[in-house]
């Protein structure tokens, strides 16, 4: 019956009815979230982002972004995406953003790209703001490793904007990876961010590291500077540094040294910190990672 009701939806993304083509546009791509799929749709998606209509383009950017997350794409699409850019709707240009970024993971990159998105960190839509920093956060770890630059890097920091920024450490957490290892110029970069001056930032890039290792991307190289945030300052990154050790030891990443450090951290002042430490710590007893009944308690 999905798979009807997609093709259905398909089917009416060339509807005379423009409410019509915005609606299936939109459960195209909400399909393609959830892992339905169909390699017709692209063709048809490519041709709405030129529709006389804001919501249709919107929508059929969306849809495009999903089907790229999936590793399915119409490279004819990438440069019509780009002319959106220029869009006079915001939540288009949002939209495309997204898109142009889930393109930019797939290898597909375009320099045209980079000035009006650095335009784009200072507009007056903050979710585009942050998927701006995101996209551009791609483009700058490529740079990274290809060609040792972070200048693109250091001028989106400069923005001083926590939405821009927080994009900027999930892009560069999500795509430093390759074949299960990460490069050495991504992990310069990671630990550039762990030790940022903005709190968000060393949140960010700590959530993210700890979402890496619970998919078993683990590198021991990046213990330490989590280690270090276990005394920061922020009660938030604290949280999500003990998230990332944790799962870093339950995939083996020197699980001994770093339970040591987490059973160290027990008497932290603020209440969600030993909370999240407690949950960390019961999840890797039931490993077998830490002796059970530690002399070691969880303060209330």
């Amino acid at each position: 019956m999905e798979s009807d009701n997609l093709e259905k939806q398909i089917n009416l993304l060339t509807d005379p009815d423009r409410m019509k083509r915005s609606q299936a546009a939109l459960r195209v791509g909400r399909s393609a979230l959830h892992g339905q799929l169909n390699g017709r749709a692209l063709k048809l998606l490519t041709n709405l982002l030129r529709d006389t209509d804001r919501e249709v383009r919107m929508n059929s950017a969306f849809a495009i972004g999903e089907y790229a997350s999936r590793e399915i794409f119409d490279r004819e699409a990438l440069g019509w995406l780009i002319k959106l850019l220029r869009d006079w709707s915001s939540k288009v240009r949002c939209r495309a953003t997204t898109a142009i970024g889930e393109y930019a993971r797939l290898g597909l990159y375009s320099k045209r790209i980079i000035k009006p998105l650095l335009r784009f960190l200072t507009d007056d839509d903050k979710e585009l703001r942050a998927n701006a920093g995101w996209t551009l956060g791609i483009y700058a770890l490529r740079d990274i490793l290809e060609k040792g630059n972070s200048k693109l890097m250091e001028r989106i920091l400069k923005t001083r904007d926590p939405n821009v920024n927080v994009g900027l450490s999930i892009a560069v957490g999500d795509c430093a990876w390759e074949n299960g290892h990460i490069k050495d110029k991504a992990l310069e970069a990671l630990i550039k961010l762990l030790s940022h001056k903005d709190s968000r930032i060393r949140e960010g890039t700590a959530f993210i590291l700890g979402q890496n290792a619970e998919n078993n991307l683990t590198d021991e190289r990046i213990l330490s500077p989590l280690l270090n945030l276990l005394g920061d300052d922020n009660p938030t990154v604290r949280s999500y540094a003990i998230f990332a050790l944790g799962a870093h030891a339950r995939r083996g990443a020197e699980k001994k040294h770093v339970v040591q450090k987490l059973l160290a951290a027990t008497r932290d002042p603020e209440e969600d910190v030993r909370e999240t430490l407690k949950n960390t710590l019961f999840r890797l007893e039931l490993d077998g990672l830490r002796p059970p009944n530690s002399n070691s308690k969880i303060l209330r």
